[in-house]
């Protein structure tokens, strides 16, 4: 069997998940409007014993029937209970299953010895390569885990029906199993696939990739994209734009392999800096209301658009569910196919009232005439609240082209926030995955004389130093405007990486009151960790800004 390259039909044949679950109930905790039990099923035999599968029951009070949502989290992260009190407060019981093992201290999945690989913190090369075949890895065992758990769950005799809810490597997880496993439903969030092309860029002259035996052996046998031809349930697909764990450029691909015969919604979010935004949440209660409620929901059919030139001028017109009633549509765009990790995203928004006929709409495409390339996509919500997005897609604009000019103005509170996202929110997210609902990461403030900036309390990021209509030519200076009502510091740092580790800092006192402050600063201002000064702001990735309190932020410009 070693070398054997495997598939999702062939790696899955034999797999028998109908032994019995040999369920253990301990204890049992009071939650807001739910009780929480803990319990041990059995999974799956192997040499050495049968897996011991530790899950977390939530179940709505004052119900005697409801649907139910399993939900795989992220590798390594715990049950995150905000994210399962916004399902209880809905009416469902959750299943929160623990596929990742032994961590430290508490209960968990426990693993026999034979696959002790399956553990998380000792994955070793069984969860990025297939050294043997695709049984021996940890995804194997992680998706034999969620086979058991979802049985359990879609068998258990108060639960109507059975959804699942799949986070970064939990969603990888749901794309094992949907082809074969009970549920009504799935959404996948963060997470599509094309694991083996992790560092490879789409846009990019090598985005095919050239690949060893076992390479192939992962993509055929464990990435998920593999698996979409053969998913039979409805899937939503959920994807926040710059995340560094989940290369949102190729989603759409997985998205497109799927049977046209089943019901799918894709959306991107595109300014939450690698997390998925609030709105989504709208998206998640639509889908599960009309596939595990059965309520009458309209959730659009994919969505699209093409790209023309007119003499000179880039159209993009894109078509909508005519069946739908549209509130609010528009574009995104930037110039930097370079690197999905760190692109600021341009939008611009149609209006409704000069929609076409079947919802259809024109927008100009208004990048910088010294850009060759730019991807756009196109997004659309309807009345109902549903949104979705089309394909990324990559336009040639050739040598000439109508367009704007390069600025040298990165950034002005005219435009609202545009321009600049959250930076490093992860205390400030629900699961490692969500945007907080209750925490405002980006605001307008009005500062002296009632003019507005962009407030620097949780740290702001812009990406607008790698576009190629803002970038710095060699020798600038970078001048930029700010205030505080108190004596506050301000620390700006610039990045050379797209991970954000590299970075070049200097500290800025902001004197409290008064008119805005400018500041002045040359790249030898900045300096690294180790004192070395930044030798010039071109070549930079993105700038960040952490201040105290609500220091503000506007009129970022190059000198």
């Amino acid at each position: 069997m070693a070398n054997t390259i495997l598939t999702p039909i062939t790696l899955w044949k034999d797999f028998d998940d109908t032994l019995p679950f040999n369920e253990e109930f301990l204890s049992e905790e009071p939650r807001e409007g739910a009780v929480m039990r803990d319990v041990y099923i059995l999974g799956r035999q192997t040499e050495f014993g049968r897996v011991k599968i530790y899950g977390r029951y939530y179940t709505p009070e004052g119900q005697e029937t409801f649907p139910a949502v399993l939900i795989m989290f992220e590798a390594g992260f715990p049950c995150d209970e905000k994210l399962v009190m916004r399902f209880l407060k809905k009416g469902y019981a959750v299943f929160g299953v623990d596929y990742s093992g032994e961590l430290g201290d508490g209960r968990h999945t426990i693993y026999p010895r034979d696959v002790d690989y399956a553990n998380f913190a000792r994955v070793g090369r069984r969860m990025d390569y297939v050294d043997d075949t695709a049984r021996e890895t940890s995804w194997y065992e992680w998706a034999a885990v969620a086979r058991y758990a979802v049985r359990w769950l879609k068998e258990r005799p108060e639960v109507t029906a059975a959804g699942a809810v799949g986070l970064r490597t939990g969603g990888e997880i749901l794309w094992k199993i949907a082809p074969y496993a009970p549920i009504d439903c799935f959404i996948s969030i963060g997470a599509a696939g094309w694991l083996a092309y992790r560092d490879i860029e789409k846009f990019s002259e090598s985005g095919s990739g050239i690949f060893s035996e076992e390479r192939h052996r992962f993509i055929a046998g464990l990435d998920s994209q593999s698996y979409a031809p053969h998913v039979k349930c409805p899937v939503m697909m959920l994807c926040a734009i710059n995340d560094k764990k989940c290369n949102y450029d190729r989603v759409y691909d997985t998205f497109q392999q799927i049977n046209p015969e089943v019901e799918k919604a894709i959306l991107y979010s595109a300014h939450g800096n690698g997390l998925i935004g609030r709105h989504s949440f709208v998206n998640i209660d639509l889908f599960l209301d009309k596939f595990l409620k059965h309520h009458s929901v309209f959730l659009s059919r994919p969505v699209s658009f093409t790209a023309s030139n007119e003499n000179g001028d880039f159209k993009v017109r894109a078509a909508y569910d005519p069946m739908g009633e549209v509130a609010e549509c528009g574009i995104f765009y930037t110039e930097n196919t370079a690197t999905f990790k760190a692109r600021d995203w341009t939008r611009r928004l149609g209006d409704i009232r000069q929609m076409g006929k079947d919802n259809t709409y024109t927008f100009p495409l208004d990048v910088y005439q010294g850009s060759e390339r730019a991807l756009v996509y196109t997004f659309v919500r309807y009345s109902n609240g549903f949104s979705v997005t089309s394909k990324i897609q990559e336009i040639v604009l050739g040598e000439k082209h109508n367009g704007c000019r390069k600025s040298r103005i990165l950034y002005t509170s005219e435009t609202g926030t545009i321009g600049f996202a959250a930076f490093r929110r992860r205390t400030a997210s629900i699961a490692d995955c969500f945007s907080d609902s209750e925490h405002v990461d980006l605001e307008l403030l009005p500062g002296y004389g009632g003019i507005p900036g962009v407030t620097t309390r949780t740290g702001i990021i812009t990406y607008r130093v790698s576009e190629p209509r803002f970038e710095p030519s060699e020798g600038a200076s970078f001048r930029f405007d700010a205030w505080s009502e108190h004596d506050a510091n301000l620390k700006v740092t610039f990045y050379s990486d797209v991970e954000e580790e590299a970075g070049y800092t200097e500290n800025f006192f902001v004197q409290g009151g008064g008119k805005w402050k400018s500041f002045l600063a040359d790249p030898s201002d900045f300096k690294s960790e180790h004192g070395a000064p930044l030798a010039s702001f071109s070549g930079t990735v993105s700038i960040v800004f952490q201040g105290e309190g609500d220091v503000l932020i506007n009129n970022l410009i190059w000198l």
